[in-house]
């Protein structure tokens, strides 16, 4: 009887959506352009996906439908393996948590959350049902660009009118066709910039369709409005925890960190900068420099005549190491940083790609893990005060030398806490994520072991009695020994060893 009455008290509550929604819609007039864009924003809200320590691990749009009780947002943005809560976060500053869906349909990339507390004053979009088979002309999306902004939704108009057909986007993309036969909405006239799930109005002010940016495709498509009908008609209206979503039928573009998408070609920008700004510019990266030094000095007559030999000498601008911190250069690590992270994360990046930027990053991480104590130093304290300027907040890039203090057990299982050297701050990494994104996949990492860390710092979290920011690992190489722990209660850790020396004349340690 329990499990009957979840679901028939999850049957009323989609039902209700249904019934609101249709009455809103038959009531309508056409309100002005400002209007319809006020009452709109207040609605849409940034979804937030959570993992189960309260960290984001991916963010999209939404809105709330009918009486609020329910809020539409994309599938593959929830469906991400380690979600476990979502957080929308409204214009005015409200916030609502939801942890369970009534409809998760793979076929139009939709889901809809249950609302747990809906914020005061706010109800849901009215949903057009029956719009013409050209689609409703001019439209207002409204939605939060590239995941970014939950206190002003960004706003553009448009026209859409031709469709495609979601059998035949399914053959072109090499996918399984949908269940359920519908057509998307193209945009004529603009190439929206709003992450998945942002609704999509008509004149009026109704729901006319759901924006979702499937990969693949050179603009988002909108999913019109009945096929979002038709899909919670068709469910089971049980509630279920967001654990047990499907995998969506398309390869949506998930937006793993707020911000406009990485690209390879921003991480290979990256790499590059990194490795041209680091050699020194005095010796050009060979740590030596050539003097030409007088020897004897003659004259015969009104005739002087001059000796010289070459010497060679140690670069005074880097110490023979053939490189150098610049001002700045820290900036490219974050962005390589990012960019690497997006690429691994972003769920539509061919797999090759994301090897060539693994094995990028592992040469530059091997080659800070050997640079002289001067470009050593100089990293470290620009990685601290990068934390501490608003690092830890996330989600932020960094790069940071890190020695590994324990293992501990989280909600959603181990957990490895690390110690950034200098920083007096504690990271917690995901163990299963650490041992993916090691230089040989798989490494387990001891108690007291030195390592050079890339990844993502993406906000306090609290595992026990352990207070840290979250991290999320891109890839990490065996890093210089720094002796001891670089946290509070310092245990003895083995001796530091000092940095490799360069062979004079050799390539720099970026193989430049």
């Amino acid at each position: 009887m329990r499990g009957r009455g979840k679901r028939i008290l999850a049957g009323g509550l989609v039902g209700a959506v249904l019934i609101v929604a249709v009455g809103a819609l038959r009531g309508a007039e056409a309100p002005d352009a400002v209007a319809v864009r006020d009452m709109a924003c207040a609605r849409v809200c940034l979804v937030v996906a959570q993992n189960a320590v309260g960290v984001p691990v991916a963010y999209a749009s939404g809105f709330l439908l009918g009486e609020g009780r329910f809020a539409v947002t994309d599938l593959a943005t929830l469906a991400q393996p380690d979600v476990k809560q979502v957080c929308l976060r409204f214009r005015d500053g409200s916030k609502a948590v939801a942890t369970q869906f009534a409809m998760a349909d793979p076929s139009t990339g939709l889901v809809l959350v249950k609302v747990e507390q809906l914020p005061a004053g706010l109800s849901g979009l009215a949903l057009a049902t029956t719009p013409s088979a050209d689609g409703p002309g001019e439209v207002t999306v409204v939605g939060h660009k590239w995941g970014q902004d939950p206190d002003k939704p960004d706003i553009i108009i448009g026209q859409i009118s031709h469709t495609t057909a979601a059998a035949d986007l399914a053959g072109r993309l090499k996918v399984e066709g949908p269940k359920q036969a519908f057509s998307f909405f193209n945009f004529a006239n603009i190439n929206p910039e709003q992450a998945s799930g942002s609704p999509v109005l008509d004149r009026s002010g109704a729901l006319a369709g759901i924006l979702l940016r499937i990969a693949g495709t050179d603009k988002p498509l909108v999913v019109p409005a009945p096929a979002l009908w038709a899909a919670m008609v068709a469910s089971d209206r049980q509630l279920k925890p967001l654990a047990q979503l499907p995998k969506p039928l398309w390869p949506v573009a998930v937006l793993p960190s707020p911000g406009k998408p990485m690209t390879a070609a921003d991480f290979a920008q990256s790499v590059r900068s990194i490795k041209s700004r680091s050699l020194c510019p005095k010796c050009k990266g060979k740590g030596t420099i050539t003097v030409r030094k007088l020897v004897k000095s003659e004259t015969t007559g009104i005739i002087n005549r001059n000796t010289y030999r070459d010497e060679v000498q140690t670069c005074p601008m880097c110490k023979g190491d053939g490189v150098t911190f610049p001002e700045g250069l820290y900036a490219q690590y974050v962005r390589m940083a990012e960019a690497g992270t997006w690429l691994a994360s972003a769920g539509d990046v061919e797999p090759k790609v994301r090897d060539i930027a693994f094995s990028g990053c592992l040469d530059v991480l091997r080659a800070i893990s050997k640079v002289g104590k001067g470009y050593r130093d100089d990293l470290a304290s620009e990685g601290k005060a990068d934390l501490s300027k608003g690092g830890a907040a996330g989600p932020r890039g960094m790069v940071v030398y890190a020695q590994v203090r324990e293992s501990v057990e989280g909600p959603d299982g181990s957990y490895v806490l690390l110690s950034p050297h200098g920083s007096g701050k504690t990271f917690a990494a995901k163990a299963d994520r650490m041992a993916a994104a090691a230089e040989v996949r798989g490494t387990r990492l001891d108690d007291g072991r030195w390592i050079v860390l890339a990844g993502l710092a993406m906000g306090p979290v609290s595992l026990g009695d352990h207070k840290a920011t979250y991290v999320q690992p891109f890839a990490w190489a065996d890093g210089p020994n720094f002796g001891l722990h670089s946290h509070k209660g310092d245990v003895p850790g083995s001796p530091a060893t000092p940095p490799a020396p360069k062979t004079p004349g050799s390539p720099s340690f970026f193989g430049l």
